[in-house]
């Protein structure tokens, strides 16, 4: 799809939304491409250039009637149909400096979001780090070039990493496989495939929210 900029949705609610509920516009990524991406941004030695990174490769958003489509299934339908109203975006500073405002609380201009992508200013904040980690579903920690790389391997363990997969399809880039790893450690194998299960169930009914429901 075309990107045109004349006429980038304004998104008037994120000002008024709580910031707990504020969700991205970027789109939900699958758990290979969250991977890569994780990979891809290891490889970059600065917080400056992760974060160019992500303004240059990871910021195409899509709008439907004005509102955005996260959802990597529906997008890829409603691009194949030709849908009325479905349009796509690249987000660029000033919005992106607006949700992480009205993420974090925490004023952030323009100017500061250049001079961190330019590495003029190379600290900022941990609450704008995190709203920056959350507006690209990422986990926070990959702004971080301090973090050390063993820190996102992924689990060698068949159930850890399925865990984490899961985590990754239904949202949850606060948690990286090291993480999983260590909180799945010592526990039975019988209630790990209980979370498994569970976890399964809420990426199927997010894949497929119209889906009928076990009473």
């Amino acid at each position: 799809m075309g990107r045109r900029y004349e006429d980038e949705p304004v998104f008037d609610s994120w000002g008024s939304t709580s910031p707990e509920l504020l969700d991205s516009p970027i789109p939900h990524r699958p758990y290979a491409a969250q991977q890569q991406l994780t990979l891809d941004l290891l490889d970059l030695d600065t917080f400056a250039e992760r974060l160019t990174y992500l303004f240059e490769h990871e910021s195409t958003y899509y709008v439907l009637d004005g509102e955005p489509v996260v959802d990597p299934d529906e997008i890829a339908h409603l691009a194949a149909g030709e849908k009325p109203g479905f349009r796509s975006f690249v987000a660029r500073v000033p919005l992106v400096a607006r949700w992480v405002q009205a993420r974090s609380g925490v004023p952030v201009t323009r100017q500061a979001l250049q001079n961190f992508k330019g590495g003029i200013r190379e600290n900022t904040r941990p609450s704008i780090t995190r709203g920056l980690a959350a507006f690209w579903r990422i986990h926070r920690d990959l702004l971080d070039p301090h973090v050390a790389a063993a820190e996102f391997e992924v689990p060698y363990d068949e159930t850890d990493r399925r865990a984490h997969e899961l985590m990754i399809e239904i949202g949850g880039v606060g948690v990286n496989a090291r993480t999983i790893a260590s909180r799945l450690d010592g526990a039975h194998e019988a209630d790990k495939q209980l979370l498994l299960k569970v976890l399964e169930r809420i990426a199927r009914s997010r894949r497929d929210p119209g889906q009928e429901r076990p009473g």
